[in-house]
């Protein structure tokens, strides 16, 4: 598992000539570390001084950042384990017309199962910033709003580069019903991302 080993290391192999990981991972290590810059704001406004009135709004919003920052961690390795089963898939045999749709069943059904990983960190990364960014930023220590505008950032980014991998994944997929919902999905969590981080960054005055 990446996301409990040195970093050095996944970078390494995703500079690599490696299949995995690539992009979707990468995606949910950026917003890993957006969350992580809003844990760093809410750490440094608990128990500080002038803070006083938000101490428990503040812990609340370190549970719900704590939690996503779990789930996020996860997505980094599961990202590279669906693709490992896509690429399982591939090497099947289809010498026959019985081997040829087994594989296109099984192929259809893995691709599936690996849209859904991207578009859980796109989910998750918008929750984060639906929950806890702006109330973050009104609330949090001062002197961190760069870290926040920097966490908000981050997290758009890991949005934009996992829908890519929710694209690519759709586009072969031929239940056109499945794929109209999962477009439908992601089109919207691309409008509210774009709309909360361009409000809350237009708060920001250095």
């Amino acid at each position: 598992m990446y996301y409990k080993g040195p970093i050095n290391k996944y970078i390494a192999d995703l500079s690599s000539k490696l299949p995995a990981p690539g992009g979707g991972s990468a995606s949910a290590l950026v917003s890993t570390a957006g969350v992580g810059l809003l844990l760093m704001v809410a750490n440094f406004t608990v128990d500080k001084k002038g803070y006083e009135n938000y101490q428990n709004e503040i812990r609340s919003l370190l549970l719900i950042l704590e939690k996503y920052k779990a789930q996020l961690e996860k997505l980094v390795d599961e990202d590279i384990t669906a693709y490992g089963k896509i690429s399982a898939v591939y090497k099947l045999p289809k010498d026959t017309d019985e081997q040829k749709a087994y594989k296109e069943q099984q192929n259809q059904s893995v691709l599936k199962e690996a849209m859904e990983v991207p578009l859980q960190i796109m989910t998750a990364s918008n929750e984060v910033l639906t929950q806890t960014a702006e109330r973050l930023l009104e609330i949090g220590n001062k002197n961190l709003i760069t870290d926040v505008a920097c966490g908000v950032l981050f997290l758009k980014a890991g949005i934009d580069g996992a829908k890519y991998n929710v694209d690519i994944n759709l586009s072969f997929i031929k239940d056109s019903g499945f794929v109209s919902k999962k477009r439908d999905i992601t089109n919207s969590i691309i409008s509210n991302s774009r709309t909360i981080t361009e409000k809350i960054l237009g708060k920001i005055q250095v």
